[in-house]
């Protein structure tokens, strides 16, 4: 198990996971760990909240019964994410001021009393929602699972709980949704998932969160003062009761998404994931019950069964453990009524693509207004996407990560066994696609949506595909291609593609955080004179994205020559599976290469960090293109 860990894991933490173990047998030390079955989970709590052991023991399971749990999940790929809730009726405005933010924070943001926010419920009467319509706009989106908010951090519930009066029984309403979703997910054959709340609740006067800046901004500083809040009153009265309601009174729930853990002790998290797994002893549980860990940091030894990245954002590369890309159809999660910029069908198509071809899942949000009803926009876009995804779906769901460490101009690969899929989703301008690397043999190749057969060529490792000469969708379309191995045999070597352009992904490069150095090992086949344009993205906040790291200097050597990289924004367009970003292009200069070969490139003097909120370059790719 030690050296299981010691390869999966980053040296900060190595230290840790040597402090805690719990395997079938209970508490045992780094001594005893040569004695715990090679196939337990440990549940190291000091992955995400230090390394002192806990008292509170968590059920265990095999890796082979944790890979059944979840191979639901893995498989369906797509999720409906539901904002819903008292800020709904607000719709991102209040008393003529709108909120700056997202809708569902408009209570914090503009510091409504709460006195005055709790009045929302004497209007709340959301005749138009309609359980059954929102699950089969799901199932004709393509998508698999549902999760809703049963309590968002206003700490108003969705639900009937006995626990508190602050639900949705003492609206004019007076309607569980929380069991009309489920009951109608069950009819219509969609998993079933609930978001909880569990560390904001701005209702409550025990909230306590934290006495950092950042965590005290999250409480409710309006209403109560936070040198009399005691959360562990609010845990033992109204969390945990009402997380035993929700995981007790519906019957089997399949996805537990919790939010903004940040701030809870080691117990505390773990006093959840006990309460969660006794429950409902087949739950999936969200990343977010705890801090954010860091990618390189990720272990299937957390106290979570899958990640989520930040919010509309990944980082282009597959991770150690499942993970998912939440994301947004506008700019806010809850309903707001000034917000019609709804993301098209293509932008969710290449979205969900992307996702799942580094081995990840995409839930989609959508936020009904006051009344309950959908966004007619919104809904539009769904369902154009959903037809492309049902003609698609054997490339979807099921599928595997792409094999190869690089990406592509003209769209993503997935596969299962003896096959890979070539998602061709942007626009392409030529007639061929190449696949260097490629050492399996291929035996066919055919457009998924209608099998028609197209050509291909094979020779020293590099694949060409002949692209349909009519038209198949305006969406793109997917190819199928057959092979001879159950798994591809592939070349990891950076070469050269036929259109002469040399890519160097920032996934695919070496990055050394200390020396501040990225480099690639790539091969030459045709030398001569190319241009260098450095690709990064503009990131930053929901609504005011910045060029982070643009201010940097530093230099690129290759072949023994330094050339100056001073970043300048040359082109730029919108990001195609990555909300609010915009892809920045900056041309470096020129460099020679005098005769074929590999070659090494350095990136030297940049912070690379591919994080949403990390300072540092959001560095994407690297792209040499030869001078004609």
């Amino acid at each position: 198990m030690i050296n299981e860990i010691k390869n999966c894991i980053s040296p900060k933490l190595l230290a840790l996971a040597t402090c805690v173990c719990i395997g079938h047998t209970g508490m045992v030390n780094a001594q005893e760990m040569g004695s715990v079955s090679n196939d337990s989970l440990s549940n190291v709590g000091a992955y995400l909240h230090g390394n002192q052991p806990s008292k509170i023991q968590l059920p265990t399971e095999t890796l082979n019964e944790y890979n059944d749990r979840m191979q639901w999940w893995k498989d369906d790929k797509y999720g409906m994410f539901i904002h819903f809730g008292l800020y709904s009726l607000l719709g991102g405005e209040y008393k003529g001021e709108v909120t700056p933010k997202i809708a569902e924070w408009i209570q914090n943001t503009l510091r409504i009393p709460l006195k005055d926010y709790q009045k929302l419920m004497q209007d709340f009467n959301p005749k138009n929602f309609d359980a059954k319509a929102i699950v089969k706009l799901a199932k004709d989106a393509g998508m698999k699972y549902l999760v809703i908010t049963s309590k968002h951090h206003d700490g108003f519930a969705l639900f009937d709980s006995k626990v508190s009066d602050y639900n949705i029984m003492n609206t004019p309403y007076n309607k569980d949704i929380i069991r009309e979703l489920n009951d109608e997910c069950k009819k219509q054959g969609i998993k079933f998932g609930l978001y909880y709340s569990h560390m904001i609740d701005w209702e409550n006067p025990y909230n306590y969160i934290g006495d950092s800046d950042r965590l005290r901004d999250r409480m409710n500083l309006v209403d109560f003062n936070p040198k009399k809040e005691d959360r562990k009153k609010y845990l033992e009265e109204k969390a945990f009761p009402q997380l035993r309601e929700i995981l007790t009174n519906y019957g089997k729930i399949d996805l537990i998404w919790y939010d903004m853990g940040e701030g809870l002790t080691n117990d505390e998290v773990r006093e959840f994931v006990k309460i969660t797994r006794e429950l409902q002893p087949d739950i999936i549980i969200s990343s977010r019950i705890g801090d954010f860990p860091e990618e390189e940091d990720l272990h299937r030894d957390m106290l979570f069964d899958y990640y989520t990245p930040s919010d509309n954002y990944y980082t282009g590369k597959s991770l150690r453990m499942p993970w998912e890309m939440a994301g947004t159809l506008n700019g806010s999660w809850g309903y707001r009524k000034d917000d019609h910029e709804w993301r098209s069908a293509d932008f969710i198509i290449q979205s969900l693509i992307a996702s799942i071809s580094r081995d990840g899942n995409y839930l989609l949000n959508i936020g009904p207004d006051g009344t309950g009803k959908v966004p007619e926009e919104s809904a539009k876009q769904l369902e154009i996407a959903g037809k492309w995804i049902k003609k698609n779906a054997e490339a979807i769901y099921g599928t595997h990560s792409s094999p190869f460490p690089w990406n592509y101009d003209w769209g993503y690969v997935t596969q299962k066994p003896n096959k890979i899929f070539l998602h061709v989703v942007t626009d392409v301008k030529t007639d061929k696609i190449y696949l260097p690397g490629l050492l399996s043999k291929v035996t066919s190749a055919k457009v998924v949506e209608n099998k028609q057969s197209v050509k291909f060529s094979q020779k020293d490792g590099l694949v060409t595909i002949n692209l349909p000469t009519k038209k198949i969708d305006d969406l793109g379309y997917v190819i199928e291609v057959d092979l001879n191995d159950k798994t591809p045999n592939i070349d990891k070597t950076i070469t050269q593609g036929q259109n002469g352009v040399i890519r160097l992904d920032r996934i695919a490069s070496d990055y050394n955080m200390n020396r501040k150095m990225t480099s690639w090992d790539f091969e030459v086949k045709k030398p001569g004179t190319y241009k260098i344009e450095l690709i990064s993205n503009e990131k930053g906040n929901h609504h005011k994205p910045e060029w982070v790291g643009s201010d940097q200097e530093g230099s690129i050597q290759i072949g023994g020559k330094i050339i100056p990289v001073k970043l300048t924004r040359d082109k730029e367009k919108i990001n195609p599976t990555l909300f609010f970003y915009k892809e920045i292009t900056s041309n470096i200069g020129t460099f020679t290469f005098d005769k074929p070969g590999i070659y090494t490139l350095h990136l030297k003097g940049f912070d690379i960090a591919a994080g949403k909120w990390k300072k540092g370059l959001g560095l994407d790719r690297i792209e040499l293109l030869p001078v004609k």
